[in-house]
Formats: structure tokens, sequence, C-alpha cells
């Protein structure tokens, strides 16, 4: 009974080790896309579609929309499926099947859970604007779409600390700041308006309640 408790514990940890590890290996393969091929020429028709289509429907100043764009003509997600394939097809002949179909279920959920947070991210009034996590992370998906060489991550950003392209929102809006007051005392010292300087003061003390 102890010899079978014991077989079944390991069994057990093995099983949440695999999915774990698929998880991991998936967020890092599509951030590692989306970082080579995403937004560099060597990505070939990728590249140009998440260009052309992608970041041209989420812009700067049209992050996002009542329903998300980009189902049809310029969607990458298929792209995404021929490296999911190459590796299972070897993870295939190297695991136990038991450890196979875990990483199958587990590689299948967090592909699911990628391409679903990325639509969420860019769809207006979304149920899940209700979790913290979730504001955080659109927050930091929202950074790639105004600073395209940073947050290349969709759901661990971590990854992006590693790779060094990891940019914090808070970063923008204090240099967003910084920016607006610089150029107001410019503008206040070449055109002294005294009613404009409260006003200005009150500018500023707005941009900053968002940091």
């Amino acid at each position: 009974m102890l010899q079978s408790s014991s077989w079944l514990l390991t069994q057990l940890l093995l099983f949440v080790v695999t999915a774990a590890v698929t998880h991991l290996v998936v967020s890092l393969g599509q951030t590692l896309l989306h970082y080579k091929l995403g937004h560099h020429p060597i990505g070939g028709t990728l590249f140009h579609n998440h260009i052309n289509f992608h970041h041209t429907f989420y812009s700067k100043d049209h992050l996002v929309s009542q329903t998300y764009l980009g189902e049809g003509e310029g969607n990458n997600t298929p792209f995404f499926f021929i490296p999911v394939f190459l590796v299972g097809g070897c993870a295939y002949f190297l695991l136990p099947i038991t450890l196979f179909v875990v990483m199958v279920i587990a590689c299948a959920v967090s592909f699911y859970a990628h391409v679903y947070l990325d639509k969420e991210y860019h769809v207006q009034g979304s149920q899940l604007q209700r979790f913290a996590w979730f504001r955080k992370k659109q927050a930091l998906h929202f950074v790639h779409h105004q600073h395209a060489k940073t947050n290349f991550a969709v759901i661990h950003f971590f990854w992006d600390r590693i790779l060094g392209t990891y940019r914090n929102p808070q970063v923008s809006n204090t240099i967003a700041v910084r920016s607006f007051a610089q150029i107001s005392k410019t503008l206040l010292s070449l055109f002294p308006i005294p009613d404009s300087v409260d006003l200005v003061h009150r500018c500023v003390s707005y941009l900053r309640s968002y940091r």
C-alpha cells in the first residue's frame, strides 16, 4: 500500500513537472518567434503579416476595438503550429506515452491561452478587465504596441527581462510627465500668462496620478 502511494505521488509529480515545463517552453517559443521573426524581415510572411496587419490594426493611438481584428487575412497563428508539431514529433519518440499525452494536453492549453489572451488584450470591455493580473499584463502588452522593440511575451514577461527587452509601463508615463512639464515650463518662459500656470500644474498633477 505504501509503495503504491509512493508510486502514485511520483507519477503525479512527473505529470505536474511535465505540464509546467511544456507551458514554459511554449511561452518561451512564442516570445522568441515574436521577437526574432515577427519584428525582423528575416521572418518573411510572418513579419509582414504582423507589422502590416496586427500592428496596423492596433497602433499607438488605437489599442482596442469592439471585436478583435485580425482573424482573417494576416493571421499568423497557423505559423506557430509548425514548431509545435516538430517538437511534439521528437517528444513522441523520447517520452513515455503517458508523459507524452500530458505534454500534448499542456501544450494545447498553453497555446490556446496565448492566443486567447492576445485577443482579449485588444477587446474593449473584456470580461477579464475585472482581474488585476489581466490589467497588468494588458498594460505590458500595450507598451509593446507603443514601443515595438520591447515586451514580446504575451503571458510571462520575465522572458523579456532575460532577453533585455522588458519595459515597464510606468517608465513611459514618467517620461511623458517629465516631457510635458519641461515643454510647459519652456512655453511659459516665452509667453508668461499668469492664469496658465495653475492650469499647467493641474495637468501635470493629473498625469502624475496615473504613474
